[in-house]
């Protein structure tokens, strides 16, 4: 079987996002000169099909990291591209900050991630100190007082434009963290986390269908919230478990290596990180011939 390029995916994407906002905008023309409850309703599906396809496309891109970072190595021109794209770009852009990262020395990692908290800390306190202030603000004693925000607020500033920059610098820094915490010597950190939960709503949710089991059929208002309390533990685990098989996904070298441990040969002695590492396969490259198969598709356009 012949696996599609990376690429392929894109290409193939961008043209069904394509599709959908020619037919949307359309459909909202036409809605706008008739009213057409039915038209609304088939927007609502051709936005729901859109929304999907984007989740797809990012989930894609994270199966496929090990492509996407040699698209970035071999191709820089290329990907960038897609990223400008109109219909796939806002999905690739989303993950670019991936292909910044670097292994790093355990301690060294550490160290730097306390770093980002303190700083952080400080993004914190400065955002409240701001709120004080009303109007125009100078920020030089503001920057002295907080050197981590020096580029991201200058010279006499808004009081909302202020409180945007720290903004800006707080998402930086907090790519930065998790460039970090996906490296082998701290994952396992946001592993933990996340599986604490898992397994919290794990619990939850056997006390749910419990309970749900003991009010089925008798058609009471204790009926009703018990379904709707199994649901709402299910949405949260079914979260959760997605936003775990992310952060594998991030390191996939970690996780092929996380499923070739020893417990992984039996599902009676694996946790319910095994299980869920067990569904997820990233997608591994031969270079060589990766790169053979790009110029055969890069000749052919």
């Amino acid at each position: 079987m012949i696996l599609m390029l990376l690429i392929e995916y894109l290409e193939e994407a961008a043209a069904y996002l394509r599709e959908r906002r020619q037919k949307l905008q359309k459909l909202d023309d036409q809605y706008r000169r008739t009213y057409d409850r039915d038209l609304k309703v088939e927007m609502g599906r051709l936005r729901s099909e859109a929304a999907k396809k984007s989740s797809e496309a990012n989930y894609q891109l994270l199966l496929n990291l090990d492509e996407f970072r040699a698209l970035h190595k071999y191709f820089p021109e290329l990907l960038q591209a897609y990223m400008e794209d109109e219909y796939i770009g806002r999905v690739v852009s989303k993950k670019s900050w991936l292909l910044d990262y670097k292994p790093i020395p355990p301690q060294q990692a550490a160290a730097k991630l306390e770093q980002l908290r303190e700083w952080r800390v400080e993004l914190k306190d400065a955002k409240q100190y701001l709120r004080r202030w009303v109007g125009s603000i100078d920020t030089a004693p503001i920057i002295e007082r907080y050197p981590i925000l020096r580029g991201y607020v200058s010279g006499k500033m808004d009081k909302s434009d202020a409180l945007l920059g720290i903004d800006k610098a707080d998402k930086v820094l907090l790519k930065e963290g998790w460039l970090l915490l996906i490296s082998d010597s701290l994952i396992q950190i946001p592993i933990a986390k996340f599986m604490s939960r898992i397994n919290s709503l794990r619990y939850e949710e056997s006390q749910a269908k419990a309970q749900a089991v003991r009010s089925a059929g008798k058609g009471t208002v204790a009926e009703t919230n018990a379904l709707r309390k199994l649901e709402e533990v299910m949405k949260g685990l079914h979260h959760y478990e997605h936003v775990l098989e992310q952060v594998l996904l991030a390191n996939p070298s970690y996780l092929r290596s996380l499923k070739k441990r020893r417990s992984w040969t039996s599902k009676e002695r694996s946790g319910n990180l095994d299980r869920i590492a067990q569904g997820i396969t990233p997608r591994s490259i031969k270079e060589r011939v990766w790169l053979d198969d790009m110029k055969k598709k890069l000749e052919g356009r």
